[in-house]
């Protein structure tokens, strides 16, 4: 017997519009607590048998931790982190439903997705437009700290003039909203060739860079969190 094809996984972290449209606001609670819907919105997404596993579902293909809203200074925070079954369009249909609840600016990195079918590891970073949220493209494999036969990390971090990771997230977000929109516009930044150690793809090391900050500012990733040793 073949195996399930892997399951989809989606993280989102960002505010809440306010007020929501109470139909919305109606799903939103309904799909966070199980509970079934007597009028759901209108949206494609309300008319797949899946969609209740959008906020809640659960699966051995990935180290999710449940969904649930924040109540902050500024307003509620929808913090979603969820498997996905491979249902052809569940995904589309689950980011341009949920897109539309939340308080974004162009440009915000407001979380990730990891295709169906694809190793848990593939992130793709999702950006608002300005209308929806849209992924970006994979990410290279950096493991061992450039691209096979390429430019390092740190040679091209240098050579575009990004700050390092470590900054405070005050320092890198304007930045993450000025490479995300260039990737969705596939606009091209400015490199300096002579800093760079070695071939380079600029597009895949700004997303690669991009991820880098998100994780780093936001806590977007796929790695397993470490385990807390409790002493008797």
């Amino acid at each position: 017997m073949s195996r399930p094809e892997r399951q989809g996984r989606l993280e989102l972290d960002a505010p809440l519009r306010r007020p929501l449209p109470r139909p919305d606001a109606e799903a939103l609670v309904a799909l966070l607590t199980g509970h079934a819907l007597a009028r759901p919105p209108a949206h494609p997404l309300f008319s797949v048998p899946e969609a209740s596993a959008v906020l809640m579902g659960e699966s051995l293909d990935h180290l999710t931790h449940g969904s649930r809203i924040l109540q902050e200074e500024d307003g509620p925070r929808l913090c979603a982190s969820a498997s996905l079954p491979a249902r052809p369009g569940l995904m589309e249909a689950a980011l341009d439903w949920l897109g539309g609840l939340l308080r974004l600016e162009p440009g915000e990195v407001a979380g990730f997705t990891v295709p169906a079918g694809s190793h848990r590891h593939d992130v793709r970073l999702l950006v608002w437009d300005g209308g929806r949220l849209r992924p970006l493209g994979a990410l290279p494999d950096l493991r061992a700290g450039a691209l096979e036969g390429g430019c390092s990390m740190e040679a091209f971090r240098r050579a575009a003039g990004l700050p390092d990771v470590g900054e405070p997230p005050g320092v890198l977000r304007p930045v993450m909203r000025r490479v995300a929109l260039a990737q969705l516009r596939r606009q091209a930044l400015p490199v300096s060739q002579a800093l760079l150690d070695g071939a380079f793809d600029g597009q895949v090391l700004f997303r690669a860079w991009l991820a880098a900050a998100a994780e780093a500012a936001q806590g977007f990733t796929t790695a397993a969190p470490p385990l807390a040793l409790h002493v008797a």
